[in-house]
């Protein structure tokens, strides 16, 4: 199954949204996550789903050095604009972030590294794959490097069903997406995520490897370390390699 990022059209229409939503809270969020990664300028850092490069743009104008992953090639010629506009230099690399390993080579070393909103676990293919990811996240970090990542909180999504919600399947944890009616012009766009709890997220990141594993509370702009609450949005885990 194709990712929908990878379709032109609803990359572009996306990105809209995403910059009128996050764009705002982007400093905040890179305040938190530069103190949360206890990394200083200079240091490598690892944009995973990087998209137009808000994050990595972000990092770069404090002097990190940057690599950002994305798999639709649209945000990422949105994000060598954005840099090169902006007076900063970002390695940006295509690719699946199922893939990562194959991506980066394997003398990559990175000081911290980062997934924001959603970007690759829960859409790889289940949580088979979404360990796989995670264990090759951590085998791309220096040693004691963190990771902070966002994703759903499923506790929420499960809260809100109802008998006949066949969008969700409870038992398995998917979350199943097409695009409306309305789309038209192009071929019907599907997903399927896997949604987690939070000992599910915890259990897993402990089962790449990763230590000192913490979950938290988290809202666009709003990236605070605050305890996670059963209706938030999304919730956000930080693991030490």
């Amino acid at each position: 199954m194709n990712s929908p990022w990878e379709h032109k059209r609803f990359a572009e229409e996306s990105l809209r949204r995403i910059d009128a939503a996050f764009l705002p809270g982007t400093s905040q969020e890179v305040d938190f996550l530069e103190k949360t990664l206890g990394v200083a300028p200079q240091a490598r850092i690892l944009d995973l789903g990087c998209g137009a490069g808000r994050h990595a743009i972000e990092f770069a104008s404090r002097g990190y050095r940057v690599v950002g992953v994305d798999i639709s090639p649209w945000l990422l010629d949105a994000a060598r604009q954005r840099a090169a506009a902006a007076g900063v230099e970002i390695t940006c690399l295509q690719g699946n972030v199922a893939h990562l390993r194959t991506l980066l080579g394997q003398t990559a070393a990175f000081d911290g590294a980062i997934a924001i909103c959603e970007s690759g676990i829960g859409v790889l293919g289940g949580w088979k794959a979404d360990l796989a990811f995670l264990e090759a996240v951590k085998a791309v970090l220096k040693p004691r490097g963190r990771f902070v990542l966002t994703t759903y909180n499923g506790l929420r999504r499960y809260r809100k069903w109802e008998e006949g919600d066949e969008r969700f399947c409870f038992v398995r944890g998917i979350q199943h997406w097409e695009t409306p009616p309305d789309w038209g012009g192009e071929e019907r766009l599907v997903e399927e995520q896997r949604l987690y709890i939070p000992s599910e997220l915890r259990m897993l990141l402990e089962m790449a490897g990763f230590e000192e594993v913490a979950i938290y509370g988290c809202a666009p702009g709003s990236f605070q370390g605050q305890p996670l609450r059963i209706d938030d949005i999304e919730m956000m885990a930080v693991g030490t390699a």
